[in-house]
This record gives C-alpha cells, structure tokens and sequence, in this order.
C-alpha cells in the first residue's frame, strides 16, 4: 500500500525551496565549538606573529619583540607565535573533552575540529619555520647565513609537513572510528603531536639565538635549525604511516594513575619553570619516538614468537621435520 500524499508533505514551520523542504542547520555544542575557535584563533595568531618578525627582521624600526620585559620566555615574534600552538594543545584537548561531557558530539564538531587543526597544527608551524629562515637566507644586509641547499631543504620538508598534515585529518574524518577502543590510541602520529615537535625545535632555537649560546665551540642554534627541515620531512611521514600513537589526555585524565604519575608530573613543572624549551623538546621527542619504539617491540616480539608458531603448527599437523 503507498504511502499517502499527505504525509509526504513538508511541515508548517519547514521552510521550502523550488518544492524542496530546507535541511535545518545542524545543533551545535556551544563550550566546544568556542573551544575549536580558540585553538583557530591561537593558529592565526601564530601566523600573525610570522608576519611581525618578518617586519621586524627587514624594518630597522619596527620592535624585534612583543614586549622587552618577556624576552626571557619569548625572545623574538617566532617564540610568541610558537608558544601560541602550544596553547593551541590545550584547547584541542580541552573541545574533546568538553563534547564528552555534554554528550554532544557531532559531525560538524569533527569537521570544525580538524579544519582548525590543519590552521594551528599544520600551516602555522610551517610558517613560523619559514619566516625563521627566509631573514637568514635572504637578509637585509650582509651575508646569508643559510644557503640555498639549506633554505631548499627546508621549503621541501614546511611543504611535506603541511600536505601530510592535511592528509592525515583527511583520513581521520574519513575512517571516524568511534569505539571506545579507539579513542584510547591515534592510528599515525596525530597533527597537534608533529606541531608539538615543530615549535619545540622553535623554541630552542630562538632561546639560543638569543642567549648566543656556543658550548663547546659549537653553534648549536645553526645545528637546531638545520634539523628542523629534516625533522618536519620526518614528522610528515609519521603522521601519514600506521604507527600506532597513544592518545594522551583519554589515557592518562580520564582514569585514576599510579602515584609516580604524579611525581613525573610535579618535576615537570620544575624543568618547565627552569627551562620551558628543553622540557618541550624532551616531550616532543619521547612522544614523537614512541610510536617508533611501540612499532619495533612488536616486529620484535613477532618475529621472536614465529618460529614457535612454525612449531607448533608443524606438530598438529604432524608433519616431517628436516
């Protein structure tokens, strides 16, 4: 029996177009979407900052600093802009957190969340790299101190970062896998975790441009900032393969921890009061590499377990043995 006209006619109140009943606009959680646009607004900002530190890098007269009495944590517009990413983390922990709450999660909350996230996470950290580097190969005046193989080396691995980000929030919308299984883990390095390797190296960068800091004969600034070109062409690909990363704030917030969770957490504090940069790096890293260390425990694991599997599928099937 076919379904009678009436009930296939739109509602009173739905507004109609061309015969065709509107879709209504989707709801929206109100405290995590402002959340997400904190984070977005920390990401441009960040961008913002790149531009000021390339007009103080080629305009005498325009401050080489936010503000003299911060130059000990933020020397130069760079360092502003990269301890902005990282506040950036604490909103994209913060707008998860806050949709769990709610019980609200929606698709438009994961579109808005990564189209914020390829913004802060993806393009500024390039940015910020670029304008580190762009004064130095091309300077206002003087000699460069970056060559060509170096400044190409970079603008490859800013250009392989930033495509592999994207790539990598692609992928995340398109799989969206919402078992509680999978809210505990990242399947490839997550982008806020490639961003937070990037602005660490910033960071330690313009601490040592500033302090002019040559321990052991040895230009470390130049060191750091060669690295950096090579170590984002790394992170891109860590953030496209199948590596296997924890999902910090769902492992270790949620879920009562052991008591030397707290211990770690209060020396953390004090490296972070006594050297913020060497503490970003030093947990940019053991995050970054831990997803390769997890990998190569279970090749090894598997590969110490086959030939007792071989084993034993040789003695149910009773097979000869050479």
């Amino acid at each position: 029996m076919s379904e009678p006209p009436s009930s296939r006619l739109p509602e009173l109140n739905q507004p109609v177009e061309n015969g065709t009943p509107k879709r209504p606009l989707p709801g929206v959680a109100l405290l995590p979407s402002i959340a997400t646009l904190g984070n977005l607004i920390c990401g441009v900002m960040a961008i913002v900052c790149s531009l000021l530190a390339m007009r103080a890098a080629y305009f005498a007269d325009a401050p080489p600093r936010a503000h003299p009495n911060l130059e000990a944590w933020f020397p130069t517009y760079i360092a502003v802009g990269a301890y902005l990413v990282v506040l950036a983390m604490l909103f994209d922990a913060l707008d998860g957190r806050l949709a769990r709450m709610a019980r609200h999660t929606t698709e438009f909350g994961v579109q808005l969340d990564s189209l914020a996230d390829v913004v802060t996470f993806g393009t500024a950290p390039a940015i910020l790299f670029l304008t580190m580097l762009l004064p130095l190969a091309v300077p206002p005046e003087g000699e460069p101190l970056v060559g060509k193989t170096e400044w190409r080396v970079g603008l490859l691995g800013a250009l392989v970062y930033v495509s592999c980000a994207a790539i990598r929030l692609a992928r995340y919308n398109a799989e969206n896998v919402k078992e509680e299984a999978a809210q505990m883990r990242f399947c490839g390095l997550p982008v806020p975790g490639a961003a937070a390797g990037m602005v660490a190296l910033l960071v330690l960068h313009e601490d040592l441009v500033f302090e002019q800091a040559a321990l052991w004969g040895v230009d470390w600034a130049s060191l750091v900032r060669q690295a950096t070109g090579v170590i984002a062409f790394l992170l891109g690909l860590l953030m496209i393969s199948r590596l296997d990363y924890v999902h910090v704030f769902n492992r270790y917030m949620r879920r009562e921890q052991p008591l030397w969770h707290l211990v770690t957490f209060v020396v953390m504090i004090g490296i972070g009061l006594f050297s913020p940069q060497i503490l970003l790096v030093v947990l940019a890293a053991v995050y970054v590499f831990s997803g390769v260390v997890v990998w190569l425990g279970h090749a090894l694991a598997a590969r110490s377990l086959r030939p007792t599997v071989i084993r034993s599928l040789l003695d149910d099937q009773r097979l000869p043995r050479n």
